[in-house]
């Protein structure tokens, strides 16, 4: 409708010369500033929340640029410190025998260890597993945690081991039928209860991969004196 008034308005004054053209023209700016005007004052409240809305935007932009940055700033120092494993590419790695799984097995107990007159620790067995559960020597760092899970109040765990590639290769025993790891973890305090769990993980030297294995072992024997639950 306004540009109709507008187009009316133009022919009005190229049509009437002289004082009366400027008459015209400024009626007809009169009119569409008051037009304006109006439309703009009943339309300054959404113009108002347009500008808001664009703020915000403008700022969760601005953030989240930063926190891309900051993430890629992170990414590079993790890679900067992590310690990369030299292995063979997978397709060299196919062509061998690999660990597939571990075993802490039966054969853990409690035991004098370094000859001591009174129980002190666990001697841990464990197996390196290729496919099929076949026993495959394997060189890695092993880490043993034992838990006593029927304490009801304070630390379950009992001892936390860890062991290198250098320390696991001279534990190995693979005479009289045992082909087993076997790792001495002294505890701190005695367990209370008979059944205690362990957790191994194994990160494998050869191929960086990590193995894990939790199993629950009925403790026979314990220190005189403690109160053992059965």
């Amino acid at each position: 409708m306004r540009h109709l008034i507008v187009d009316s308005i133009m022919r009005s004054i190229f049509t009437f010369p002289g004082r009366w053209a400027g008459t015209l023209l400024g009626c007809g700016l009169f009119i569409f500033g008051a037009g304006g005007c109006a439309n703009y004052k009943s339309n300054a409240p959404l113009y108002k929340q347009n500008v808001v809305l664009q703020n915000k935007n403008t700022a969760l932009e601005s953030t989240l640029h930063q926190q891309n940055r900051t993430i890629a700033n992170l990414k590079a120092q993790l890679a900067a410190h992590t310690v990369r494993i030299a292995t063979l590419a997978p397709q060299r790695l196919s062509e061998l025998f690999t660990v597939s799984s571990v075993q802490v097995t039966a054969d853990t107990a409690a035991a004098h260890l370094k000859n001591a007159k009174v129980l002190n620790g666990f001697r841990v067995f464990v197996r390196t597993l290729m496919p099929g559960n076949l026993v495959l020597p394997a060189t890695g760092t092993f880490t043993i945690e034992a838990f006593d899970l029927g304490i009801a109040h304070g630390s379950q765990r009992i001892g936390r081991w860890v062991f290198t590639p250098q320390q696991s290769k001279k534990l190995w025993y693979g005479s009289f039928g045992l082909n087993e790891f076997c790792f001495n973890c002294p505890w701190k305090k005695p367990p209370v209860n008979h059944s205690i769990t362990f957790h191994l993980t194994f990160r494998d030297a050869l191929t960086g991969q990590v193995f894990t294995n939790q199993k629950v072992i009925n403790i026979k024997t314990l220190p005189t004196g403690v109160a053992a639950a059965k």
